[in-house]
């Protein structure tokens, strides 16, 4: 299974609409790591028509417009959880939108992958058995300036991670 990690989009539609086409028919499902920002970006991702998994970020102020927006192809982390969990391809995955918590749960070895967001800087690595992935930013935006856009690809079948430039 291919699942497609993004994160931080901030809505930005136009390098969101390039991932989208790069995605089409190339992943099982999609994880997001949360700072969406606005109501109107879920609809977007529901055009790849495959299940969306999705936490929200410190951006993300509309809650209730985001999971409405949504639809029924979004699978939302509540909000009075930490981190949303799922089993995909056989592999049990832990996402959430900060760095430190990604890293205590992909220390804690319960999972075999973990994802996060909120720096705009991708990162894969390992931790043990667990890989901990950060796809970067869709939006493109590192440290107040332009910078890499990128998201993720993860394979279940060998539990490795791709990072992709968008460009």
């Amino acid at each position: 299974m291919r699942i497609a990690i993004l994160s931080d989009i901030h809505d930005n539609i136009w390098n969101l609409t390039k991932t989208i086409k790069l995605l089409q028919n190339n992943v099982d499902t999609v994880v997001c790591c949360g700072d969406f920002c606005t109501p109107f970006i879920p609809p977007y991702l529901t055009k790849l028509k495959v299940p969306i998994y999705a936490c929200l970020g410190n951006n993300d102020e509309d809650h209730i417009g985001l999971f409405k927006t949504g639809g029924e192809l979004f699978n939302w982390t509540h909000l009075s959880k930490e981190y949303g969990q799922a089993e995909l391809g056989g592999k049990k995955i832990a996402f959430c939108h900060y760095p430190k918590l990604a890293e205590l749960l992909a220390q804690e070895g319960a999972f075999d992958a973990v994802f996060h967001g909120h720096t705009h800087f991708s990162r894969i690595e390992k931790y043990n058995k667990t890989i901990l992935v950060n796809p970067g930013a869709i939006c493109g935006i590192q440290k107040g300036k332009a910078g890499i856009a990128s998201y993720a690809i993860y394979d279940t079948s060998t539990n490795t991670a791709e990072i992709y430039k968008i460009t």
